[in-house]
């Protein structure tokens, strides 16, 4: 029985740097005696970072590799590794190394006390300016408006008991926002304080459409209030389409720019209609999404010991998300 399971998805991540993920995971959890496992997911990276993945897989009886079909991104790549885990317990860590994994011994330990989900939060972040105010934004603002409590500034570092990732993959969603997911779920959870370092090698693939892709995922997934937002706006413009009509009546006879002002009225309220037409557009889009029902991600191939393909690297069979 694996005692730990670590995720790690992985997109155009330097090899120096998955070289540095073994040696540091290994240097941290083989003196705590607990059994473990790594399971690396490959989301449709350059073949550099694929040859990388690949050798650490048939170097390492303790890896698995899991390449999917293409990108799928990173919440679908985190979801596939989370399905392909076995460990007791599970720990996602991003492969840029910016959150540290010495977090992993406290995180065992609180997990030992008796919670379910243990997540590193920050306190600091040493990214980018651009990177560091569109986080802490994002995290107010779906805070502000979640239907569910979104611990500020947390990632997708944590750890989750078997129970929790088994929940997890019971849900439906097609879009994964694991961010908003599990605090969902419930359970017995508790943050750690973390210092974000800075990455030490390669650049990031995490671009700012990524950033607002995801938070357009998280708030379309957790939050109607856009829409409830609609029902005022309509109110807000009826009372002033109401008042403008009033004035236009009383003042019409010795204003002479006042029909002007009236058709500058008209252009604002235009604009607020399309406004609202496309918040409900983007709910509906959502909406068709799901419907669909097409996989979070496709596996090409799966590498390395653990599992029974481990002998053939070039495998054409495709599998899904178990849940779709």
């Amino acid at each position: 029985m694996i005692e730990l399971s670590v995720v790690v998805a992985v997109y155009n991540e330097d090899p120096r740097n998955l070289v540095n993920v073994i040696e540091r995971l290994e240097k941290i959890i083989t003196p705590t005696g607990t059994s473990y496992e790594i399971v690396f997911v490959n989301d449709g990276s350059r073949p550099a970072a694929t040859m990388a993945l690949r050798q650490l897989a048939a170097d390492h009886d303790h890896v698995k590799l899991v390449e999917l079909s293409r990108n799928f991104g990173q919440q679908a790549a985190i979801t596939c590794g989370l399905d392909h885990s076995e460990g007791l317990a599970v720990i996602n860590i991003d492969s840029d190394l910016q959150d540290p994994p010495e977090l992993i011994p406290e995180m065992l330990q609180r997990w030992k006390e008796g919670y379910d989900v243990v997540f590193a939060q920050r306190q600091a972040r040493r990214d980018r300016f651009l990177k560091r105010a569109s986080a802490f934004v994002f995290y107010r603002v779906l805070g502000s408006i979640s239907s569910v409590q979104i611990p500020f500034d947390s990632g997708d570092y944590r750890l989750m008991d078997r129970k929790v990732v088994d929940a997890l993959a019971a849900l439906p969603e097609k879009t994964r926002f694991l961010r908003g997911m599990i605090p969902w779920l419930g359970f017995s959870q508790i943050g750690i304080s973390i210092d974000r370092g800075a990455r030490e090698v390669g650049e990031s693939t995490y671009t700012l459409k990524k950033l607002l892709s995801l938070a357009m995922d998280g708030i379309l997934a957790f939050s109607i209030m856009p829409l409830y937002a609609i029902a005022v706006v309509g109110a807000i413009v009826a009372g002033f389409s109401l008042l403008a009509l009033v004035a236009s009546l009383v003042f019409a006879s010795g204003a002479a720019y006042w029909p002007m002002i009236v058709i500058s009225s008209l252009g604002v309220f235009a604009g607020l209609q399309i406004i609202c037409t496309g918040v409900v557009a983007v709910y509906l889009s959502s909406v068709l999404n799901e419907s669909r029902a097409r996989p979070t991600y496709v596996v090409g191939a799966k590498l390395g010991a653990g599992f029974a393909t481990a002998d053939k690297p070039t495998t054409a069979s495709v599998a899904v998300g178990s849940r779709r």
